[in-house]
């Protein structure tokens, strides 16, 4: 059920991130942003969503407990005393309560504080927060908030556009404000990881499950970056450029199903110790054979790895080259996935663990 519940937090943060771009879009005025289309429906119908993908780790909490305490019991002891449950109810007040003003065209003020509001919910319910208190909490929110925030204009801007007009105007707050958004979601992401993995131990926590996803993340995040400066920077057009900004939203998807995923994993407090429970993570033997105790990683330089991590730097060029020669977006999209593969497994073949 493990990956059902990840795939649960997917798209729970994309339609959080949806429903952000609708907060964020909201506030601009309409001489500063393209026109943008999104069907009310279409919004009621993503905050209708919100309780069923909340759902899934409560209803695994309950069927779990239910095993020594009966159902009614262990429904009762969820949504009192276990930060899952808490959150799912508080979860369902808010997404009623904010369809509520959406039905009845509240204005951006009440959009935007039930958005903040689910924001602290999520982040209440981290990994975070219950291992390092106020900081986990404060950290993840932070890091949530702007990630939704920056991904849910561009999801606006990428599949909802109508027309390009003021797109320089648009281009003016926006750039600076995504990167703003970039910064705080880096920053506060090296915060985050800091209460999971100790600097020195970065490199050893590839060999579990929760290591290799993040540094999937992190490589997935390059491309992604690449694919932002196009758009900000490079495309001097008074329109915009489509499919780029699709190319953009696609390995905006990739990070956060990558995260979704590591997020139901155990973090690697003690390497040694969640190496001895879960054993290593898939393809690890593959690449550096059988793994023993304790596990160390050792930097061990080699051809076949400076290979393959060039041939990742020549797909992210190719990337580049694919705007330039106007190539079709999915193309890039998999100079991209080509570069996380290529650069991944350079990487794996440099160390041994």
């Amino acid at each position: 059920m493990s990956w059902l519940i990840a795939l649960s937090d997917f798209f729970l943060y994309v339609v959080l991130a949806f429903l952000a771009g609708d907060v964020v879009l909201r506030c601009v005025t309409p001489e500063k942003k393209p026109l943008v289309e999104v069907p009310k429906k279409l919004v009621l119908s993503a905050l209708a969503l919100i309780p069923l993908l909340l759902a899934p780790p409560v209803i695994q909490l309950v069927l779990l407990l239910s095993e020594s305490f009966g159902l009614m019991q262990a429904v009762v002891d969820v949504a009192t005393e276990f930060r899952a449950g808490q959150s799912y109810v508080f979860g369902v007040l808010m997404a009623v309560a904010w369809l509520v003003v959406v039905w009845r065209d509240g204005s951006w003020g009440f959009r935007a504080f039930w958005l903040a509001l689910s924001v602290l919910n999520v982040a209440y319910a981290s990994h975070a927060a219950s291992i390092a208190d106020w900081q986990g909490f404060a950290g993840h929110a932070l890091h949530f908030l702007a990630l939704v925030l920056w991904a849910g204009v561009l999801i606006h801007i990428a599949w909802f556009l109508r027309d390009g007009r003021n797109w320089r105007a648009f281009l003016k707050w926006f750039t600076p404000f995504s990167v703003a958004m970039m910064v705080i979601l880096i920053g506060s992401g090296i915060w985050l990881m800091l209460f999971f993995v100790a600097p020195e131990d970065y490199a050893s926590s590839w060999i579990l499950p929760y290591g290799q996803l993040l540094l999937l993340k992190h490589l997935g995040i390059v491309p992604l970056l690449l694919a932002a400066f196009i758009n900000a920077a490079l495309s001097r057009s008074d329109v915009p450029n489509r499919s780029w900004l699709k190319v953009e939203s696609w390995l905006l998807m990739l990070v956060l199903l990558i995260t979704a995923f590591m997020s139901k994993l155990a973090p690697p407090h003690n390497i040694n110790e969640t190496f001895r429970m879960e054993g290593s993570a898939p393809f690890v033997e593959w690449f550096a054979g059988p793994q023993y105790l304790p596990v160390h990683a050792v930097w061990t330089p080699n051809i076949d790895a400076f290979l393959m991590m060039a041939i990742g730097l020549i797909l992210l060029g190719f990337q580049w080259l694919s705007y330039r020669k106007q190539l079709p977006e999915w193309l890039s999209f998999i100079f991209g996935l080509g570069f996380v593969a290529a650069t991944y497994t350079g990487l794996m073949f440099s160390f041994l663990f």
